[in-house]
């Protein structure tokens, strides 16, 4: 593993994740703020239990703090009642599920001035931009730039690739590349449940992280996140901070 050339500015906050292994394996310690850090999904489903378990507990970590946390879903599909079971109080949530690029701009803008946690729920990149013309998106994706520097938030963008690969040259459209705009990039591998009857108890992912400017690119983290029963039993959220 070579570290990347780029250091991180001394300016630059980072908000810790409330997991451990993967402040460890970021090399700062956290997400950065200011900067974008990107969450690639196992590409089984949209967006799986897993990668919205993971947010969630980050998110979890923030509202710990007393701060705001903004989730912007442009997939229609995250799934609040998961998110709950790993700890986040929705209530406290600014959630939006925006219909029209500009409607989700719009939302990022806002969210980027409130919360200290943005995260923005795309899913299947290419998919999400296939009728979005190429002007359009390098002008989106010169704004969103603009938007994650000027903010003092740390911004988790969850994605999922085509095939399972990370590395598909297809995952995103030509003139929109999260590879340019993320400062990390985390791949959620080795997935696994564990349930009682119906009903998943924990959840084990490794995580990779596969780009990082600010850092040591190549570490792993291995994560293991318990679920709230709430009504069905007493809870027993696994608190890693």
């Amino acid at each position: 593993m070579a570290r990347n050339t780029h250091k991180l500015p001394a300016e630059i906050s980072v908000q810790p994740t409330g997991l451990r292994p993967l402040d460890k394996a970021l090399d700062i310690g956290g997400l950065p703020c200011g900067a974008l850090t990107e969450l690639i999904g196992p590409g089984v489903t949209p967006i799986s239990g897993g990668t919205t378990s993971i947010s969630a507990k980050i998110a979890a970590k923030v509202q710990r703090q007393q701060e705001m946390v903004s989730i912007i879903d442009l997939t229609h599909s995250f799934d609040t009642w998961q998110a709950e079971r790993s700890g986040l109080v929705a209530p406290q949530l600014l959630l939006s599920q925006p219909r029209t690029l500009y409607e989700a701009i719009t939302a990022i803008e806002q969210a980027a001035r409130q919360a200290q946690l943005v995260i923005v729920v795309l899913g299947v990149v290419a998919s999400l931009f296939d009728n979005v013309a190429p002007n359009h998106l390098q002008t989106l994706l010169r704004r969103l730039n603009r938007i994650i520097r000027a903010s003092e938030a740390a911004f988790l963008c969850v994605t999922a690739p085509l095939q399972n690969n990370p590395f598909h040259p297809d995952n995103y459209p030509a003139h929109f590349s999260m590879v340019e705009l993320a400062d990390i990039r985390l791949w959620v591998q080795a997935e696994s449940w564990t349930h009682k009857g119906n009903l998943a108890t924990a959840y084990k992912a490794n995580l990779t992280v596969i780009h990082n400017r600010l850092g040591l690119a190549g570490k792993g983290a291995d994560i293991r996140i318990k679920f709230e029963f709430g009504d069905l039993g007493d809870p027993w959220l696994e608190v890693e901070d």
